[in-house]
């Protein structure tokens, strides 16, 4: 389901389920709370290595907008991209947005350079590439991001709802747990 804010006569609607996404660009995290996208041409993901990520600094992807003639132009200053049927958000490249309620929740993915070693039948050096993945989530009211941790929970999400806050503080096994708590939250709180 989607969960996305609309006004309607100066009045905050929320939608549970969109009729729709509508696919394009998202400027900023507004556009995204009310499903508008301000470009909706043709936009193409392309991936970048893993050593233009590493020696550039990339992020592991990019958006491209094809105009009408077939020439692709880089967009730079964007919140995020809906497809029509996933959305993504800007951190490191697009994340698809894996949960969406009062938290949104994704992935970021990235690469991290770690030391080299040495080939012992050449001599020479090669480096390793550690891939990295580390989940946060989004709040939809505000568009504030979190590192989803077992210490966001507590000391920021969960206290909005005290049962399901006692719940967690009770639960041993809460570190393997975490996403759970957010679906739970989401389920138990509409923004």
């Amino acid at each position: 389901f989607l969960l996305l804010a609309i006004s309607v006569a100066g009045q905050h609607v929320l939608i549970a389920d969109a009729p729709q996404l509508k696919k394009g660009l998202y400027k900023t995290f507004e556009e995204f709370q009310s499903n508008n996208p301000s470009d909706e041409g043709a936009i193409v993901i392309k991936n970048r290595s893993s050593a233009a990520q590493i020696y550039l600094l990339a992020s592991r992807n990019e958006l491209i907008l094809r105009d009408d003639a077939g020439q692709e132009h880089k967009v730079k200053n964007y919140w995020g991209f809906c497809d029509g049927k996933d959305i993504y958000i800007k951190d490191n490249g697009l994340n698809k947005l894996h949960e969406i309620g009062y938290y949104c929740l994704y992935t970021l993915h990235g690469i991290q350079p770690s030391r080299g070693y040495v080939n012992q039948a050449d001599m020479t050096t090669n480096s390793l590439s550690t891939p990295v993945a580390l989940k946060k989530v989004l709040n939809i009211l505000t568009g504030e991001i979190l590192e989803l941790s077992a210490y966001n929970l507590k000391k920021y999400i969960l206290p909005k709802d005290s049962v399901l806050l006692d719940e967690f503080r009770a639960d041993k096994e809460k570190k393997d747990q975490l996403e759970y708590y957010i679906y739970r939250f989401n389920q138990r709180n509409k923004p």
